[in-house]
């Protein structure tokens, strides 16, 4: 699919050259195909062709962000801090590598073009929890008034409750004992037992070249993590893929409700897989995926139980606060073990570690965000 949509973006721009969307379309492709370096120069021919088009800038900026290059991202969009879409871009990169200084400086563009922006409520969150829980709770509101669906402002809500002592708005609201799924995910069709398909999605994660250790601005720690899943070439992934689609899709038919992870379930999404690598150190520390609607995991292998009947090492817990909360929740945290084939599905705003394993044997696992398309809210 990477390949068809890279051939087709490759063909439009030879057709029309004088076409700045589509060499953005170009770019991209390139860059979800782990061709890092060919969109950056890309992009860099595509400014030297459209230096005033700002879309052409913003789309190299996020591309040196993927990229780790945060610095020469900021570098770029400073040129047009003007523009809502670079403020809020700048703003985002600001607060991934905590130079809340510079962050504020744009707080008052980014504010006044979207005041759900989640770069904003977690700025918000950061100076005024937990000693403000009141001014947080009505930043959240008006926030979700704009945006239903925007998840830090969800999982703030909950805290800003749990802090004023509502605690059964607060489990309401973060809503582990309601929202978390897990099941078994059968392999598709025409990849023979579940098994081996494991076993062939393990092959293509451990073979693609795009795993590096620790990402910066990533939970993952002692481990290793794709920059683009699936891979040209990859069979099983996208077949995997394609059946986690078809269950979040399921998912979300079935929510009903007047929460705002239900009124805030996009019109149309996309799906960001990446792949997980771990040892016997590795984990992931607490965090949440603000950026997300749905996030979710399946466990592609996983170290066997150090005794029968006992559960598999390295759980996944979800519900624990970030470090930074200092409280005891009201709600239940949720202990998920890595069974191989196993699907886990739970809202975004919902915060969640790993636990390392302590055994050799990797632990591997396919990632993923439901993310809201131009033009949602989430």
């Amino acid at each position: 699919m990477l390949a068809a949509r890279l051939r087709l973006a490759e063909a439009a721009v030879e057709a029309s050259p004088a076409s700045p969307a589509l060499r953005r379309t170009l770019a991209m492709a390139l860059v979800n195909a782990g061709r890092h370096a060919e969109a950056d120069r890309a992009l860099r021919s595509a400014r030297a062709l459209f230096p005033d088009d700002i879309g052409v800038l913003l789309a190299h900026a996020q591309a040196l962000a993927e990229l780790d290059q945060a610095d020469d991202a900021l570098a770029l969009l400073s040129k047009r801090e003007s523009d809502p879409g670079a403020a809020a871009l700048a703003y985002d990169l600001l607060g991934r590598l905590g130079q809340r200084d510079r962050q504020a400086r744009l707080e008052p563009a980014v504010a006044a073009a979207d005041p759900a922006h989640r770069s904003l409520i977690e700025a918000l969150a950061a100076r005024l929890l937990p000693d403000e829980p009141g001014k947080m709770l009505e930043a959240c509101e008006a926030a979700l008034a704009v945006a239903p669906g925007r998840s830090g402002a969800i999982y703030h809500k909950a805290v800003a409750l749990a802090l004023l002592g509502r605690d059964a708005e607060a489990r309401e609201t973060m809503g582990t004992d309601t929202f978390v799924q897990a099941a078994p995910l059968a392999a598709p069709l025409g990849f023979g037992d579940d098994e081996a398909f494991r076993a062939l999605v393990a092959a293509e994660i451990l073979a693609n070249t795009t795993l590096h250790e620790d990402p910066a601005g990533h939970a993952t720690k002692g481990g290793r993590r794709t920059r683009t899943l699936p891979m040209p070439g990859d069979r099983a992934v996208p077949a995997l893929l394609a059946a986690i689609r078809e269950e979040v899709g399921a998912y979300a038919a079935r929510l009903s409700g007047a929460h705002p992870f239900v009124t805030g379930h996009p019109e149309r999404a996309a799906l960001q897989a990446w792949a997980l690598v771990f040892g016997a150190e590795g984990r992931q520390v607490a965090h949440r995926h603000p950026g997300g609607w749905m996030t979710g995991v399946y466990y592609v292998a996983s170290p066997e139980p150090p005794a029968r009947g006992a559960p598999r090492p390295g759980a996944l817990r979800i519900g624990s606060p970030e470090r930074s909360a200092g409280f005891e929740p009201p709600w239940p945290t949720v202990e998920v073990a890595p069974e191989p084939g196993l699907l886990l599905l739970f809202p975004s705003f919902i915060p969640h570690e790993t636990i390392s394993s302590g055994r050799e044997e990797k632990r591997i696992s396919v990632a993923f965000d439901v993310i809201a398309v131009r033009g949602d809210a989430a």
